[in-house]
C-alpha cells in the first residue's frame, strides 16, 4: 500500500512531533482511533473530541506511560527471540501523513519498525503491570486481541502503508507472562478498515464544526463534561420530571445489579471453597476463568470475580460444546 508522506522520523530529528504535544493533539493518531471509534476502554469520542479541540486539559502524565517506555528493550529483545530474521529499529520511528491522503491530518509512532530485506512491519508492546490490568485487558492472553488495541495496530498498518506483513503486539504480562498477536491485512481487515478510515474523516470535519459527539455511558464523558465546568454560581437547574424520572430510574436499576450480583459473588465465593480458580472449561483452551482466590494481606483470602465475563461468552462456549 502506497501512502503520501511528508516525512519519517526518529525522536532525535527535528521534524519529530512529541506525542502530548500541542501539535499532536490536533492529528490523528492510531491510538486514538479506538475512542474515534468507541472502542477504547480508556477514551471516549466526546473527550476526544474536547480535547482535540483544548476544550479540556490533555491526559496528564502517568506513571504508566513511562513504565512502558521502560520496559521496551526487554520487550524488543523478546520479539526478536521470536522472530529470527527480522531487524528492529533501536526506537521509535514515526510517520507523518501528508493530511490530502487520508482527508485528515495523521501521524503514527511506531514503538518499533521492523525490517527484513525490502519487507517492512508494524511492532507494538503493550504492557500489563498487574492482575488488574490483565482485568482491563480482558482475559490471561488466552483470547483475541482487544477492540480498541486491533484497531490502533490497523490504523498504524494504514498509515504507514505497512500491510503486506501482519502487523504485531507483544503483550507482557505480569510473572512474565507474554503472547505475541497478529494483525493479519486481509479481506475482514480490509472492509474494516474502509470503515475506520471513514469514521476518522467524519470524526475529523466534526471537529471543525461545534457540534461534538453524542454523550455516551462511560467515565471518560463524565470526567470531560465535570472538567467543562470547574466553577459553582450558585444557580439551580430546574430539571423536567422526565429527566428526573430516567435517573430516578436508573438508580432504582444500579441498585437492584449491585445487590444481584453480591448474591452471584457470594454464591460463586460458596462454590470455591477453598479452590484457587472457577473456571468454565480450560481458560488455555478457550475456556473463561470466571473467578480466582489468592492470599491477601494480613492473613485473609482475596476474592476477584472476572470483570470482562459477558453472557455472550459464556453462551458462545456452552453452545458449542454441545453436540
Amino acid at each position: 500500500m502506497s501512502i503520501r508522506h511528508i516525512g519519517v522520523f526518529t525522536p532525535r530529528d527535528p521534524g519529530f512531533i512529541r506525542p502530548g504535544s500541542e501539535e499532536h493533539s490536533r492529528m490523528i493518531s492510531p491510538s486514538k482511533v479506538g475512542a474515534i471509534l468507541g472502542l477504547s476502554r480508556w477514551e471516549s469520542p466526546y473527550r476526544l473530541w474536547h480535547r482535540m479541540r483544548g476544550l479540556v486539559p490533555p491526559e496528564a502524565p502517568k506513571d504508566a506511560f513511562d513504565l512502558g517506555h521502560d520496559v521496551e528493550p526487554f520487550a524488543a529483545n523478546r520479539w526478536r527471540r521470536k522472530n529470527p530474521g527480522w531487524l528492529l529499529s533501536p526506537g521509535e520511528v514515526q510517520f507523518v501523513v501528508d493530511p490530502d491522503h487520508f482527508g485528515f491530518p495523521a501521524v503514527v509512532t511506531l514503538d518499533r519498525r521492523a525490517v527484513r530485506g525490502r519487507s517492512r512491519r508494524v511492532v507494538e508492546f503493550k504492557l500489563a503491570r498487574d492482575q488488574h490490568d490483565m482485568e482491563r485487558w480482558g482475559d490471561d492472553f488466552t483470547g483475541d486481541l482487544p477492540p480498541d488495541y486491533f484497531a490502533q495496530v490497523l490504523a498504524a498498518m494504514l498509515f504507514t502503508g505497512w500491510t503486506d506483513h501482519a502487523g504485531h503486539v507483544l503483550a507482557l504480562g505480569p510473572t512474565y507472562r507474554e503472547r505475541l498477536y497478529q494483525v493479519e491485512y486481509d479481506l475482514k481487515a480490509q472492509t474494516e478498515a474502509a470503515y475506520l478510515i471513514e469514521e476518522c474523516r467524519a470524526f475529523w470535519r466534526s471537529l471543525q464544526s461545534d457540534t461534538p459527539p453524542p454523550l455516551d455511558d462511560t467515565v471518560a464523558t463524565y470526567e470531560c463534561i465535570k472538567a467543562q465546568h470547574p466553577e459553582i454560581d450558585g444557580t439551580t437547574v430546574n430539571l423536567d420530571p422526565d429527566e428526573a424520572l430516567a435517573y430516578a430510574e436508573a438508580r432504582a436499576e444500579f441498585t437492584r445489579a449491585e445487590e444481584n450480583l453480591q448474591l452471584e459473588c457470594n454464591r460463586l465465593l460458596k462454590r470455591m471453597e477453598n479452590a484457587r480458580y472457577a473456571n468454565l472449561g480450560d481458560p488455555k483452551n478457550g475456556g473463561i476463568q470466571v473467578a480466582r482466590r489468592q492470599p491477601g494481606s494480613k492473613g485473609a483470602v482475596a476474592f476477584y470475580p472476572s470483570k470482562t465475563i459477558t453472557p455472550a461468552k459464556v453462551l458462545q462456549l456452552t453452545e458449542g460444546a454441545q453436540p
